[in-house]
């Protein structure tokens, strides 16, 4: 058995150049640009609801 080369241990990411926080840091922009989006689709939608007569 000790013949078998040990696991390596499998990465977390694909891309493992990109730091764990720089990675947290992006999910939390892509929220809040996803969020500023359909805030702002939503109220498109209602702007021009109150126009149709």
């Amino acid at each position: 058995m000790s013949d078998y080369p040990s696991p390596k241990k499998p990465q977390r990411y694909a891309d493992s150049s990109i730091s764990d926080k720089a990675f947290k840091r992006g999910i939390l922009w892509f929220l809040l640009y996803c969020s500023l989006f359909c805030s702002g689709v939503i109220f498109a939608v209602g702007a021009d609801l109150t126009y149709i007569p």
